[in-house]
């Protein structure tokens, strides 16, 4: 029988052939024209890419509607941590299924990574396209959720996916301040705050502040510590080169671009402090409030 896994192409999920699944593939895979197939296909890499994670999160006799993807990063995030970092750690597929919206965050090429989270469609008070290419999901706790990169198409499609589907979906009314619930990355239950561990199957969690304090003592050791190693290895050159311009070349006698001895009076020493300081607390702010979207596998 044909599964997800073994299709060698979307086409190959809508016979009558099928395995057994938790995927509604006439909805996930409609292939009414060109653009609608080209759409299908990427969903198709998508839903391969997460398939197995998918399953573990999945409640029995859930299943899927929907599926695209996007990055939640907002327009604070790119400018203080950089617009490829901000959209990297913030990449996720959008799932639709019958109980609620699952975020997975995932990387460039589809494949999931440790933070999930979901939002009960009792907790969303309206979905919308906006022209400036959000899909944008109002919560019930007057907060938003922008995602940003979702195909024009997919934006439509999910405002009246919502209105059309959502309404006759099983859900459990949620409480004031939890629309949006981070998941256990172990055991996939929701874990409110921000613990030391899950007190469901008591899997460890890294904790915000020590990524924060470690940022604080030099830019990019907590994300090193968060698993951003790539970006934390960015972070680490740059600011080294931050140190090396304004305090280690000072020192040393070592000239500027303009061949010149840098000053080591009491001004040139307080800018230098100004700036290092500054460089240190918004990298271990950033690295706390990215810490905080979610539970990382300690």
């Amino acid at each position: 029988m044909i599964n997800l896994q073994n299709a060698k192409s979307f086409e190959d999920l809508l016979g009558s052939d099928i395995e057994p699944s938790p995927y509604e593939f006439p909805l996930l895979f409609k292939a009414d024209g060109w653009l609608d197939r080209r759409r299908s296909k990427n969903r198709f890499t998508l839903l391969r890419a997460v398939d197995a994670k998918l399953r573990k999160i999945l409640h029995e006799g859930e299943r899927v509607y929907f599926a695209t993807s996007g990055t939640t990063a907002n327009m604070a995030e790119q400018h203080f941590a950089g617009a490829a970092i901000a959209q990297a750690l913030n990449r996720r597929a959008l799932v639709f299924t019958t109980e609620r919206v699952l975020l997975l965050q995932i990387d460039s090429r589809k494949r999931p990574r440790e933070l999930v989270s979901q939002v009960a469609y009792t907790a969303i008070a309206e979905v919308k396209a906006t022209w400036t290419g959000y899909c944008q999901l109002k919560l019930s706790e007057k907060t938003k959720l922008n995602f940003v990169g979702v195909p024009k198409a997919d934006r439509k499609h999910l405002a009246a996916f919502l209105t059309d589907v959502v309404k006759a979906a099983v859900t459990t009314p949620t409480t004031k301040g939890n629309a949006l619930q981070h998941l256990c990355p172990h055991c996939y239950v929701p874990v409110p705050g921000h613990p030391e561990a899950c007190p469901h199957c008591q899997g460890r969690f890294k904790l915000a502040r020590i990524a924060m304090l470690r940022s604080l003592l030099f830019p990019g050791l907590g994300d090193f510590y968060l698993g951003h190693r790539m970006f934390a290895a960015v972070e680490i050159f740059g600011a080294i080169m931050f140190w090396y311009v304004l305090v280690i070349a000072p020192l040393i006698g070592a000239p500027d671009e303009n061949g010149e001895v840098r000053g080591t009076d009491a001004a040139s020493w307080t800018t230098a402090a100004v700036m290092l300081v500054l460089l240190h607390a918004i990298d271990a702010v950033m690295t706390r409030h990215f810490a905080l979207k979610g539970h990382h596998p300690a």
